[in-house]
């Protein structure tokens, strides 16, 4: 009996640990392919999130705070899993524009998964990574991509 009970312990263990490495590759797997995504552009920074099903009124997603020098052009990318290309936003903001009314830049803005941002003034912005407004029916992972493109001629 005793052998039996060590057996089914060890043999959920191993079924749980397996499932838990799955996840954590998908995240890996999905940072690499984004970051690949960025062509000629050198990978600064990955913001990964997990977005949960939102509420009426309610959000779902995470901000983060960089600093961006002036005089530099930076590339955000956008990537989701398959079939939530089109319910997720990254989007570009600062103090002085707010990501409600008047982001810098979002990947709505740029109608695609990825924008150039030439930043014209130092200091904190901050990035985002949400739910279009009533696109968050299920949950889902996502992964944004800042990465370094060169000066500003």
């Amino acid at each position: 009996m005793k052998k039996t009970t060590i057996i089914i312990f060890l043999a959920s263990l191993l079924i749980f640990a397996q499932n838990s490495d799955v996840k954590a590759q998908c995240k890996q797997q999905m940072v690499y392919r984004c970051a690949t995504e960025g062509k000629n552009a050198i990978y600064l920074r990955d913001f990964n999130t997990k977005l949960k099903k939102t509420k009426p009124d309610k959000e779902s997603g995470t901000k983060w705070t960089v600093v961006l020098n002036a005089g530099t052009v930076y590339r955000f990318i956008l990537c989701t899993p398959q079939g939530f290309e089109d319910k997720v936003v990254l989007t570009l903001y600062d103090s002085q524009n707010p990501e409600k009314t008047n982001p810098l830049n979002s990947t709505i803005k740029a109608k695609g998964s990825i924008f150039n941002f030439v930043c014209r003034k130092s200091g904190m912005y901050y990035v985002s990574i949400r739910f279009k407004k009533d696109k968050g029916d299920s949950k889902t992972c996502a992964v944004g991509i800042l990465s370094y493109v060169g000066k500003n001629q």
